[in-house]
């Protein structure tokens, strides 16, 4: 089963340096047979980036968030269903989202429940609390539906991975929720560490944000070197 690197883009990249660093990967790209590379960027480029990589074998595109509601009458959100086909995963429950956009534990399970609905991938992101919460807010068929990750809060401020040993140790906490399946990290990944995570057996990926934000170092940690 391949692994997942999700490059989260957050709201940094302008669409002038979006385009420079689509021009930069897209003449250095390598695909690996064991590796999918997810790209979430923001709404604003979708269209365009899918674009750009549907000749590009093991890319996949990600939201970086959906509306918890339908559509209808809720100005400014995006609805999960009009992004059938556009993209195959969504972020949900980011720690920023948590901490500046204040959603809650069940906003982020009807967000869930709207991915599922429309056919895209949860990737559900998780800290050191509020697990036990988060599952409880989750029916049987979406607890099989998503794909956990460890994004402890610290490692995810300080830009800073965690030790082996204490990724493990989240893994294994976040894996007994979520029917002991393997699980994403996030936070402080680089191109430093990142074939070390991956080489975790219980590690289903790694989701890389200030780290993917230069094109040429992207690359190169998706060489494994």
């Amino acid at each position: 089963m391949k692994q997942l690197v999700v490059a989260n883009w957050k709201a940094n990249l302008s669409p002038a340096h979006a385009d420079e660093w689509f021009r930069i990967f897209c003449a250095r790209y390598q695909p690996r047979p064991d590796i999918e590379v997810v790209l979430a960027v923001p709404f604003l480029f979708r269209e365009q980036v899918a674009a750009q990589v549907k000749e590009l074998p093991g890319i996949s595109l990600a939201a970086q968030g959906v509306s918890p509601y339908p559509g209808g009458s809720y100005t400014g959100s995006t609805p999960a269903s009009w992004l059938q086909g556009m993209v195959e995963y969504a972020l949900l429950g980011h720690r920023e989202r948590r901490k500046y956009f204040h959603e809650t534990v069940q906003d982020i399970a009807a967000q869930v429940r709207e991915c599922v609905s429309a056919g895209i991938k949860p990737i559900l992101c998780l800290g050191d609390e509020g697990i036990s919460d988060m599952q409880a807010a989750l029916d049987g068929g979406e607890l099989a539906a998503v794909l956990p990750a460890y994004t402890p809060d610290a490692a995810v401020a300080l830009e800073k991975a965690r030790e082996i040993t204490g990724i493990q140790e989240g893994i294994a906490r976040v894996s007994g929720y979520f029917r002991d399946r393997p699980v994403l990290y996030g936070g402080g990944v680089d191109a430093e560490n990142s074939s070390a995570i991956l080489a975790l057996p219980e590690v289903s990926g790694i989701m890389l944000g200030r780290g993917c934000l230069d094109a040429e170092i992207f690359v190169q940690t998706l060489k494994g070197k």
